[in-house]
């Protein structure tokens, strides 16, 4: 089970109420071929995913990378006050959502939006939301704004997700396949058949970079990355330094659970192309440890002009060695 979260309009309290888990398990995952690599994807019985809506997110995913090497993908609920056989409102609310995000944090952007309805009386809607991850780091205020939007504009309702966004990084593999098989819910055929006419995923067009190649798919799989990566970490579980361990830690927010800090520094020093080892093969110091040896402090000393003759001057430094017991 996991908590749902819903904020009030001002943002100060926090309501939490059960809701249960989106998990990858046994029984709700199947792989997706795109190019040359296979991916996990949402497994929806009996009828399935949407193949065009499926490659649309595929594609999306490789355009907002083409323009940013960091990418944020937010997810939210929506809940309109009366229901419609149209998407008049939802396409009138995105809209303007888009025109807000692109004002506010001066960056592209690209939403997916799918429409659901099974046995409720009116439909709701799952929205997922692309920006640059080098402008937007976390979902916190992201969670405020389109709620206070959609309340304004449609006076209806929006459900908090847990662990409502992701970083995906640019050629990373690792950083992208949660990102994915989470978007792939969105494409899924079943509760989308009461839509009549409606469309049942709804997403805006973006043009890739200039220089991007949609015949590679480097955007979401780079070998060099790839081999770099492994080999960082290859190196780091024979280093003595692999003793360094940390228990991961569950984040409210983030699609991925969160290592410690220490394991944190190992997988940034193992994703570097230049050599940062010595911040976790070096020792720490500690100067207040107590050992039977003493230890040599060195301390930068600025001593005052005492003269005109002098040879000492306030720009200059002398060091001083003191013992430390």
């Amino acid at each position: 089970m996991t908590k749902q979260i819903s904020y009030d309009s001002n943002a100060a309290t926090v309501k939490e109420t059960q809701a249960k888990e989106f998990c990858i398990g046994r029984n709700n995952i199947e792989l997706f071929a795109y190019k040359n690599h296979a991916y996990e994807v949402y497994k929806s019985l009996p009828m399935g995913l949407s193949l065009k809506a499926l490659k649309t997110i595929f594609s999306d995913f490789e355009i907002m990378l083409s323009h940013y090497s960091r990418v944020l993908a937010f997810r939210i609920d929506l809940h309109p006050k009366t229901g419609s056989e149209t998407n008049q409102t939802i396409t009138s609310f995105l809209k303007n959502l888009l025109k807000t995000l692109n004002t506010k944090y001066q960056c592209k952007v690209i939403y997916h939006c799918a429409r659901e309805q099974d046995t409720a009386d009116k439909e709701h809607y799952h929205l997922e939301i692309l920006l640059s991850g080098h402008k937007v780091k976390h979902s916190a205020a992201l969670q405020i704004l389109v709620k206070t939007l959609w309340e304004n504009q449609t006076l209806g309702t929006v459900e908090f997700i847990k662990k409502p966004f992701c970083i995906m990084r640019r050629g990373n593999k690792a950083s992208i396949k949660a990102a994915i098989y989470r978007s792939s819910y969105l494409t899924k055929e079943r509760t989308k058949d009461l839509n009549g006419k409606a469309k049942g995923f709804i997403s805006n067009r973006l043009k890739p970079a200039a220089g991007f190649d949609p015949s590679t798919e480097l955007m979401l799989v780079d070998p060099n990355i790839t081999f770099e990566r492994n080999r960082r970490k290859q190196a780091n579980k024979s280093a003595p330094s692999a003793s360094i361990t940390g228990n991961i830690t569950s984040s409210r927010y983030g699609w991925f659970n969160r290592l410690s800090h220490a394991q944190q520094l190992k997988e940034c020093i193992s994703s570097r192309t230049t050599s940062l080892s010595h911040l976790i093969d070096t020792p720490m110091f500690n100067p207040l440890s107590q050992t039977d040896q003493p230890q040599l402090i060195t301390q930068r000393v600025y001593e005052p002009k005492t003269g005109a003759n002098d040879h000492l001057n306030t720009d200059q430094v002398a060091l001083v060695t003191r013992t430390h017991q």
